[in-house]
């Protein structure tokens, strides 16, 4: 033993580090979560009121719902996926208020952790729910609910979430709010809803107040009495679009003098000119004039308020101003929980927190080398290690093409496949190749998901891309050498994909075992994290979290078979590049650049285009391009273990299996689906 850990001393003291740095950013993002421990944080799975709480069956609330197509049922407070926040302030004898926070499409309950940690931090009970399809909610759709919720069952789980915060002890019941982002949004307006039809039924009302972040607000939908706010970003994506008091069509930056705007805050009474409406950022409307309210005290009765930030729709669940807009609203809807002293709006943690989260998320990546060296001083796989050839490292002859033609043909393949994969994206995901994922993809049970089939049909086509050009290349160097060399030719000829070699079907078994072991390895790690800590890794939308492995791994490994052509093609072109002289680390830039600047360049235009003129250079990619943000880091990091892993092996193999896996993994576990995860045999 002794003998094994001096031999691998290099290797352990990188797993150690790696695991110190998850150690250490999971325990220190876990006290700013719970606000130096002062706040309880539970993980709910599938539990309602009565099996939890202990709530009695006859204590539950009855409401009607027949006037939108519902019918009188039992409001059990159910919550499929959530994470329950719980200040040790609020109990039994100091009921604190309490909100319902949830995501907006392709996201999960994670994401609304900014506005989750500093509410708890203030005293309020938290809970995050994950959405219908989303996170770990395995419900499939709303319509689940819609036999006993009627219209209003998109916001069915949002209602019951507010529900179970009802029966908690600890929470006053008369001050109890919901706010969700973008689909969250339309939660939160179908959740008002139901709260007003059941307190027009003669039932109670649960729902005090209501934020709807990055979507359009229902005027109808709110019960009078209720404290409704508009989060929003200055140009939004998806929503907003209104008219002027003159008539003129608006867009989202031109919200606060719109029509929408002024019918939302009560404001009458206007012209009819272009300027005619001027509703007030931040200001707080009651009965349609602006009331002044002290910061951290409650508004005298229910009013209306837009919170407007320079920002696009993805922010507005990261970002400290519209976190500072969340504190606001609640602390007006509700004032300072009691026994709390009003801390300020800017005044937050979360972004600490969400930094030690990036930092576990570099300690997650980590861990693949020492891993890899590990496990390949195992006799059954110490065969796969790189060999040398006479003392000649096998990257130094990968790229035997000399001269200035070696350099210009790896510019031009690189230039061309990066500005493909760019400019093939809104083509492929919602142009006039739209239709090409369904020769890849038929979305079903065996491929559930909403998103995930469009994107590996884009990588796809990209891989392939990739390969042809860089076939073609390699074909007219070839010619060109045979021409001018004659004999000697095979000195000069390029070897583009002989990082593809292996030494057989076995090795290549080996391969995909090692690199299974390894992913396995670090996503235990993730679970046991979790379960310790309740943290996972993340920054912003590029995040590794826990899953439901008996519901989504059949998908993820189905999906992985496709994504696995896309990184097989990237592993192998990753290796055909060397420059003599050039540190390695800089070769890996060149890859890495070369791997993502044509999708930057498109998102660019897109959003400099935004944010100068306020419309989408690409209308129909408001969503595909946000789908894709991960994809940058993704690209990055995949770049950089392929490089890593083949100086261990001699071969691209061992890097497309771990990169396949662990974003196929990331990918499935961080989106929605459509239909019900079919399992290893259905």
């Amino acid at each position: 033993m002794k003998n094994y850990m001096q031999k691998h001393k290099i290797s352990l003291i990188f797993l150690a580090i790696a695991l110190g740095v998850i150690l250490l950013s999971s325990f220190f993002g876990n006290m700013v979560q719970n606000s130096g421990y002062s706040v309880k944080v539970y993980d709910l799975r599938d539990v309602t009121a009565s099996d939890y709480l202990g709530t009695a069956k006859e204590d539950l609330l009855t409401s009607d719902f027949t006037a939108i197509g519902g019918k009188s049922t039992q409001v059990t407070g159910f919550v499929e996926s959530g994470l329950l926040f719980v200040p040790k302030s609020a109990t039994a004898t100091n009921k604190a208020p309490a909100v319902v926070l949830t995501h907006g499409y392709l996201n999960n309950r994670e994401m609304q952790l900014p506005f989750a940690v500093d509410l708890a931090r203030r005293g309020f009970v938290v809970l995050a729910i994950d959405r219908e399809a989303h996170g770990n909610n395995t419900v499939v759709s709303s319509s689940s609910y819609s036999s006993s919720y009627g219209s209003g069952a998109y916001g069915a789980s949002m209602y019951n979430a507010a529900a179970f915060l009802y029966y908690m002890d600890c929470v006053d019941q008369t001050r109890i709010g919901i706010s969700g982002h973008s689909m969250g949004g339309s939660a939160t307006n179908a959740g008002l809803l139901l709260d007003k039809v059941a307190r027009e039924a003669g039932g109670t009302g649960i729902i005090a107040a209501g934020l709807v972040q990055a979507n359009d607000a229902s005027p109808s939908s709110y019960a009078e009495g209720v404290s409704v706010g508009i989060l929003k970003a200055d140009d939004d994506e998806f929503f907003f679009k209104s008219k002027l008091a003159d008539g003129t069509p608006s867009i989202s930056r031109q919200y606060l003098n719109s029509v929408a705007a002024a019918q939302f805050v009560g404001l009458t009474g206007y012209g009819n000119t272009a300027d005619a409406i001027q509703v007030q950022n931040r200001a707080v409307y009651i009965d349609g004039k602006v009331t002044n309210v002290e910061f951290g005290q409650q508004a005298p009765k229910a009013f209306r308020a837009v919170y407007e930030e320079n920002e696009i729709h993805p922010l507005n669940h990261f970002s400290t101003k519209s976190t500072a807009d969340l504190i606001t609203f609640f602390y007006t809807a509700f004032g300072t929980p009691a026994g709390r002293t009003a801390i300020a709006a800017g005044n937050q943690t979360w972004w600490i927190k969400e930094a030690f989260a990036t930092m576990g998320l570099v300690g997650f990546f980590m861990l693949v080398l020492p891993l890899a060296d590990l496990l390949l001083t195992i006799p059954c796989f110490a065969g796969l290690k790189r060999k040398d050839e006479e003392g000649v490292d096998r990257r130094e002859i990968l790229p035997a093409l000399k001269g200035v033609r070696k350099h210009v043909s790896y510019w031009i393949a690189g230039i061309a496949t990066t500005l493909f994969s760019g400019f093939s994206i809104e083509p492929i995901m919602a142009g006039k190749w739209a239709n090409l994922s369904k020769l890849f993809f038929t979305q079903n049970t065996y491929y559930p998901q909403d998103t995930t089939g469009n994107v590996a049909t884009w990588a796809i086509v990209c891989g392939l891309f990739a390969l042809a050009a860089t076939f073609v290349i390699w074909l007219i160097n070839t010619i060109i050498n045979q021409i001018k060399y004659k004999e000697e030719a095979h000195l000069y000829n390029e070897h583009p994909f002989a990082a593809a070699k292996i030494g057989g079907l076995a090795n290549f078994a080996k391969t995909v075992l090692v690199g299974a072991i390894i992913v396995a390895v670090m996503y235990l790690i993730v679970f046991i994290n979790w379960d310790i800590w309740k943290v996972d890794f993340r920054f912003w939308t590029f995040d590794v979290k826990v899953f439901n492995v008996y519901y989504m791994l059949p998908a993820m490994l189905r999906y992985a078979c496709a994504f696995f052509i896309f990184y097989a093609i990237n592993s192998i072109l990753n290796q055909s590049y060397k420059v003599k002289n050039l540190p390695e680390w800089a070769t890996i830039a060149i890859n890495a650049v070369f791997s993502v600047f044509g999708i930057l360049l498109v998102m660019l235009i897109q959003y400099g285009t935004f944010k100068s003129t306020g419309v989408l250079w690409q209308p129909n990619m408001s969503l595909s391009y946000i789908v894709l943000f991960p994809i940058i880091p993704v690209l990055v990091v995949a770049t950089i273990l392929s490089r890593r892993l083949y100086e261990r092996t001699g071969n691209a193999w061992l890097g497309a299996v771990v990169n396949t896996l662990i974003f196929t993994i990331m990918t499935v576990a961080n989106t929605s689906a459509s239909y019900t995860f079919a399992g290893f045999f259905a």
